[in-house]
């Protein structure tokens, strides 16, 4: 086969990966997994392209990005865990399998890595990060109708018309509408939040904030496509009604006000010393940037308090968010239980037990719900939701926390590598925002502190490898940092030549 059609299979797999985001489980895999509700139509162009493209590459070049290391050790630890789980004694679960739940989080976090790997090396220049970019937004338009439509439908009807309840059996193995929450094409409601704050609202956020579009077309003259779809993606994500996605927006939000604020206090400061004539001193320096810090916290704290007021009124079980009665009464777990957060607290603290009890490697991936019964605190038995995990359902309880489940399961070896591996991707968006070397470079790297922030707040809610969003965002970053390294190298070449007066030409020098 000729390698442009080769080329060509490969591009429309890969804008077709992209474009198929927001459908997070797709009934035909979610069959061919056995009933696995994490199963993104993603993964079926993820597949082909490891074999057309990852492949055959790396066969070739035998090389992968240095910042994926730890996530590979990673890997390595968990598999590791996992099969020095067999020496744990197991508590039976119904019919529920320690092998099988292994090998499957084994499988996620290997599909986690190759979307990845995928995103750091199938985009090697800047026309194909734009056009990629194009076909991440195109995907965040779907997901945007689709919430629309429902919501319209649902005020205009009072429910939802059969056609998308058809439709949903179709592209969602749930099948399932939501009253008064918007679901999009996604599982469920805080899923589709997840979608939204791991990868689409910080990267319209961000290049908002940085003031550059991958378009030069303007809306009335005015808006870019990213400022549209912020606004658009805010509304559905406040129409999902996930409170960690409202939760993790406020706080990506807070952060991009207190950075703006902060580089604004600093040229007040030096315009201020400029016009006066004086060096601001460290201590006036300080009493400035400890004034605007308390302000904002106070802002932020007030708005919060209306939030939260507001939510109180509009989602029925945020209406005890300010029984302060029975806070003192009943204790954190009993407030929360009249929020429908109890359930969550439990999981949490269960699972924090079982990374107690094996601190080290944990118990393998998959096996924390197996000791859910011996361990679930005693509040946890008067919540419907859990006496159902633990005597009805046939579902093994997760813990829905991604930080507490890696501790349960991987231990403290297992987080530690992972957290690195988070840590090192802050760091290289922290430098591809101040070194480089395109306007579109400095707002990727930008973005990818806004990914990390909304991936750790997330991590408190989902507790699954399987979905793309931060893995592609992240590699977003690692391919923006590559490309821009990439762009130096020949300045630095040609510098090198005008000091040495050499007459070679700047190609000869290029590496093929």
């Amino acid at each position: 086969m000729k390698p442009k059609v080769w080329q060509s299979i490969t591009e429309n797999c890969w804008a077709l990966l992209l474009l198929c985001l927001p459908f997070t489980s797709f009934p035909a895999l979610a069959k061919l997994f056995h009933g696995a509700s994490v199963a993104p139509l993603s993964i079926v162009f993820l597949g082909i392209l490891a074999l057309i493209f990852f492949l055959p590459r790396f066969i070739k070049t035998r090389s992968i990005p240095k910042q994926s290391l730890p996530i590979f050790v990673f890997f390595l630890v968990a598999a590791l865990a996992t099969a020095l789980a067999a020496f744990i004694p197991f508590e039976s679960f119904r019919n529920a399998s320690v092998s099988r739940n292994a090998l499957e989080g084994l499988l996620t976090v290997a599909l986690g890595i190759g979307f990845y790997l995928l995103t750091t090396t199938i985009i090697v220049d800047g026309t194909t990060l734009r056009k990629s970019l194009q076909w991440i937004y195109l995907g965040g338009l779907i997901a945007i109708l689709a919430s629309l439509i429902q919501a319209v439908a649902w005020q205009l009807y009072g429910e939802y018309p059969q056609i998308l309840w058809n439709l949903q059996s179709y592209i969602s193995s749930s099948g399932l509408l939501y009253r008064q929450r918007v679901t999009g094409v996604a599982f469920e409601p805080s899923w589709l939040a997840h979608q939204f704050n791991t990868l689409y609202i910080p990267l319209w956020l961000g290049f908002s904030v940085k003031k550059i579009s991958i378009s030069k077309k303007r809306i009335f003259g005015i808006f870019t496509f990213e400022n549209i779809l912020l606004i658009l993606g805010a509304i559905v994500l406040f129409l999902s009604f996930s409170r960690i996605g409202w939760l993790t927006t406020l706080v990506v939000v807070a952060f991009v006000v207190f950075g703006l604020a902060d580089k604004a206090m600093n040229r007040w400061l030096s315009k201020h010393s400029e016009q006066s004539g004086k060096t601001v001193s460290r201590s006036q320096h300080f009493l400035s940037k400890f004034g605007m810090w308390v302000g904002l916290l106070i802002v932020f704290g007030l708005v919060a308090l209306g939030l939260g007021m507001l939510f109180s009124r509009i989602d029925p079980r945020m209406e005890q968010l300010f029984n302060i009665e029975r806070l003192k009464q009943f204790g954190v777990l009993g407030w929360a239980s009249k929020l429908s957060f109890a359930e969550r607290l439990i999981y949490w603290i269960t699972g924090f037990r079982v990374f107690l009890a094996h601190p080290w490697f944990g118990v393998g991936l998959g096996g924390a719900g197996f000791f859910f019964p011996a361990l679930v605190p005693e509040f946890g038995y008067g919540l419907p939701e859990v006496v159902r995990y633990l005597f009805t359902l046939n579902i093994l309880p997760n813990i829905k926390n991604l930080w507490v489940r890696l501790l349960a399961e991987t231990g403290i070896l297992g987080f530690a590598f992972y957290t690195s591996w988070v840590y090192l991707h802050w760091r290289e968006a922290v430098q591809l925002e101040r070194s480089g070397v395109g306007e579109l470079d400095r707002a990727l790297g930008f973005t990818g502190k806004l990914f990390i922030i909304a991936l750790i707040m997330e991590g408190f809610s989902m507790d699954t490898f399987g979905l793309p969003y931060y893995w592609i965002a992240l590699g977003l970053v690692v391919a923006a940092r590559r490309i821009s390294q990439q762009a130096k190298a020949p300045q630095s070449i040609k510098t090198t030549e005008e000091v040495n007066s050499s007459t070679e030409p700047l190609e000869s020098n290029q590496p093929a």
